[in-house]
């Protein structure tokens, strides 16, 4: 019952009974305004509680529809875990124990749901998988997902199996489980062992129809399938028996893992072949060293028993159906391969024995043309050995010279020096500082000479091997006229470098071919007159582009064209204003200790001089330790051209 119109009356009515105690009124008028309020105040209750009712009605109805919803929910969700196709199981995380499982999952291990109700899931687990289940753990709560392979499973009657689990971790606020899916992979793992089996058994027959065909030598073939057969039934030792024409019983060719004892039990048994006609494990007992039992394969061609593989166990061993079918297969398989090799052999030594024949006939007959022939290559022969002799010769003497010469200026510096500085003392340091310099600018010109020499030594032998890098020409060659300026500036002399924008990069030593350029520019300044102009062009040559040139390329490297391939090459020429090389000195200014005629008549510029005839045998020696080559051609100055093979890589811009 609601007390507010009741309460709201009143109030109307003491409010009227305050405003007739200053204006009085009618008694009707107040009747009438208090029968109005109750009626107004009645409809108000009465219109407030159908709409209070109204709701209400309207909450029930949505509750019961959310409950039913649920409970289509609960349904829906028990039907598809127990419709799944795979085992499931749900267990709480921190707790690990089993809340939830499907059908498939009680089936699968022999539980009733009110026996999983009340395990945790270490109980599922084999003792020796109980320390991987933290790992599984640990993984599933840092990743929110985890799956465990090859994990072995115990049943409720005892048996084991192997599963394989894939779980996913489920937050639901209060707790967090895991949603794991189980599949029994028992079956799946010991068919593909079989498969495995089967696909080894093949490989091992193909192996030795394929060494048959190779026509490998039969000790290989035998040792070989030895190995195989104790690899793929796991077989600790093994021995191979072969008939020979020359032997009454078959003898040992062939021993893995067994002792000289055994070996000899072995070879006795098999002194009555009666024994071997078909595969038979049998325990070796006492005279079997520790080993436990010995499979004996005969091997066998055309009926005929030619020998016997043995394989030793250090356990009793048996073997399928199928695997005893196998083993015969090898042996008799054995067998016509090696009466194959052994025809194959035997024939083969008859042809050989006939072309020996022929060989000998032909040498009775051509003997004297052969005797001629030899004469003929050793008289060449000792006339290039005279040849290089000479050449030798020749170096030696440069060398000497060369020594005598280059040597002698340093040292004469070295030794005049320290000889003042005894004599003289320290009367002023200015002197002494000029004469230590001396001393130090003959010692490092020393050192320079000897480093040459030495890297001319490393580079005959091919003893250092190549640092490469991306270069581009034109970065390689600015670096190096920076370096030269001072030269150029003191003749006036000018270097320009033509179309070497568009040249791509390629893969080299960087301190080589810096060395190699240095060289050749240097070479330009000392050749080229005062005021003359060096040029250094690049461009990226074929294979046709090369060949075109063959007669020049083939006179400084006979064998270069022949093994260049279908590469591109980077192609470079520096070219001085000289008055060129003769044709007859081209080849020899690449050779140590070579200088072309005398210098004077090549340059007028005031740093005349000779030097120790390196520095184009340096360039050479780099060069080709490229993969390129080096030639010169004169005609009004003098071109020296390079050829450098160019390496395709991802950091290179388009070549064209």
């Amino acid at each position: 019952m609601h007390f507010a119109p009741l309460l709201l009356i009143v109030a109307c009515e003491l409010l009227l009974v305050l405003i007739e105690q200053y204006t009085p009124l009618p008694g009707w008028l107040h009747l009438g305004v208090s029968v109005s309020l109750a009626a107004v105040l009645l409809c108000f209750v009465a219109l407030f509680k159908q709409r209070q009712e109204s709701m209400v009605d309207g909450l029930r109805r949505e509750i019961g529809e959310m409950q039913q919803e649920a409970a289509k929910s609960a349904r829906r969700y028990k039907s598809l875990l127990e419709g799944a196709g795979n085992a499931i199981f749900i267990f709480n995380v921190e707790t690990a124990e089993l809340e939830e499982e499907n059908r498939l999952g009680r089936e699968l291990f022999g539980f009733t749901k009110d026996e999983l109700g009340n395990m945790v899931v270490r109980d599922l687990l084999d003792p020796c998988e109980h320390e991987r289940l933290r790992s599984f753990l640990y993984q599933l709560v840092r990743s929110g997902k985890a799956d465990w392979d090859e994990v072995r499973l115990i049943r409720k009657d005892g048996s084991s199996f192997l599963g394989e689990i894939n779980a996913r971790l489920i937050d639901l606020g209060d707790e967090q489980v895991a949603h794991c899916l189980l599949r029994d992979i028992t079956e799946k793992r010991r068919t593909e062992r079989e498969i495995w089996q089967r696909n080894r058994e093949l490989s091992i027959l193909n192996n030795m129809l394929t060494s048959m065909n190779l026509g490998m030598e039969l000790k290989a073939v035998q040792e070989g399938t030895l190995l195989q057969l104790m690899e793929l039934f796991r077989a600790e030792g093994g021995t191979l028996h072969l008939s020979t024409p020359e032997a009454s019983s078959p003898s040992l060719c062939a021993s893995k893992h067994a002792s000289p004892n055994l070996e000899q039990v072995l070879g006795e048994t098999l002194k009555n072949p009666d024994g071997f006609r078909q595969v038979c494990t049998v325990p070796l007992g006492d005279a079997g060293e520790g080993w436990g039992s010995l499979t004996s394969i005969p091997i066998s061609s055309q009926e005929r028993l030619i020998g016997v593989i043995h394989l030793i166990h250090r356990e009793p061993h048996s073997y399928a159906p199928e695997e005893l079918r196998f083993l015969e297969t090898v042996g008799k398989q054995m067998g016509s391969i090696i009466e194959q090799i052994r025809l194959f052999t035997e024939l083969k030594w008859k042809s050989e024995e006939l072309l020996r024949s022929h060989r000998l006939l032909e040498k009775s007959s051509h003997s004297l043309s052969v005797s001629e022939t030899k004469l003929k290559h050793n008289l060449a022969l000792v006339e290039k050995a005279h040849l290089e002799q000479a050449r030798l010769d020749r170096m030696k003497n440069q060398f000497l010279g060369m020594v005598s010469h280059e040597f002698n200026t340093p040292l004469t510096s070295i030794i005049s020096g320290v000889d003042h500085l005894l004599q003289q003392g320290w009367s002023s340091q200015e002197d002494a500082c000029r004469v230590m310099e001396m001393v130090r600018d003959g010692g490092l010109r020393l050192k320079a000479l000897v480093a040459d020499l030495l890297k001319l030594i490393r580079l005959e032998a091919r003893r250092e091997g190549l640092e490469t890098s991306a270069i581009h020409l034109r970065m390689l060659l600015e670096n190096l006229l920076d370096q030269l300026q001072p030269l150029f500036e003191e003749r006036s002399q000018v270097v320009t470098l033509r179309d070497l924008d568009h040249l791509p990069f390629f893969q080299g030593d960087c301190g080589y071919l810096e060395r190699v350029f240095y060289e050749l520019l240097l070479n330009a300044i000392r050749f080229s007159p005062e005021g003359g102009e060096i040029v250094v062009n690049g461009r990226v040559v074929q294979q046709e582009d090369l060949h075109q040139r063959a007669h020049t390329l083939t006179r400084f490297n006979p064998d270069f064209l022949r093994r260049c391939g279908e590469r591109c090459y980077l192609e470079v020429e520096v070219r001085d204003c000289g008055i060129g090389i003769p044709l007859h000195e081209q080849l020899g200014i690449f050779e140590i200790f070579y200088e072309v005629g005398d210098i004077r008549h090549h340059s007028s510029g005031r740093r005349q001089g000779k030097g120790a005839g390196l520095g184009l045998a340096i360039v050479k020696g780099m060069v080709e330790a490229h993969g390129g080559m080096v030639w010169v051609e004169s005609n009004d100055g003098s071109s020296f051209f390079l050829v450098l093979p160019l390496e395709q890589e991802l950091i290179q811009p388009a070549l064209f």
